[in-house]
């Protein structure tokens, strides 16, 4: 039987390929550790990455004060995501433009596909500003290798 691991914090350095391989080899290892199914480890890690990403790239510009936390839990029968960063106050499930997923390829920006995968794959995504803080929640039901 594989330990648990209930609860997962992740400080993340505001540089992007230190933070973004720290936090997937955080989640693989939560994700292991509480008997994750691999898709909802690559899930999980696919929309914290796009998170992660547009947080150190375009959210933390304009700030001095940069943190990035990101945690994982278990509750009950659900996995919690939860990513808290000081960058500039966006709700990117209100915010951010959404993209014309039938328009050519060649037409298309590059870009904004991520936060439509985030909520493709987590459909009741959260977000709140508190305290000088961004924090985006996921929740979704665990689901392991059967």
């Amino acid at each position: 039987m594989k330990a648990s691991l209930p609860r997962l914090s992740l400080d993340l350095e505001p540089e992007l390929s230190s933070a973004l391989k720290e936090l997937a080899e955080g989640v693989a290892r939560f994700g292991e550790a509480n008997g994750l199914s691999k898709v909802q480890i690559h899930n999980l890690s696919l929309a914290l990455d796009e998170l992660a990403t547009n947080t150190i790239s375009y959210g933390f510009a304009e700030v001095d004060r940069q943190e990035l936390r990101v945690e994982l839990r278990i509750e009950e029968d659900e996995v919690v995501a939860q990513l808290d960063d000081t960058g500039i106050p966006f709700n990117p499930f209100e915010e951010a433009a959404a993209p014309d997923i039938h328009a050519a390829l060649e037409d298309r920006p590059i870009g904004g596909l991520g936060v439509f995968l985030t909520k493709t794959l987590f459909p009741d995504p959260d977000y709140q500003r508190t305290d000088g803080f961004n924090r985006i929640s996921l929740r979704a039901p665990v689901k392991g290798d059967s």
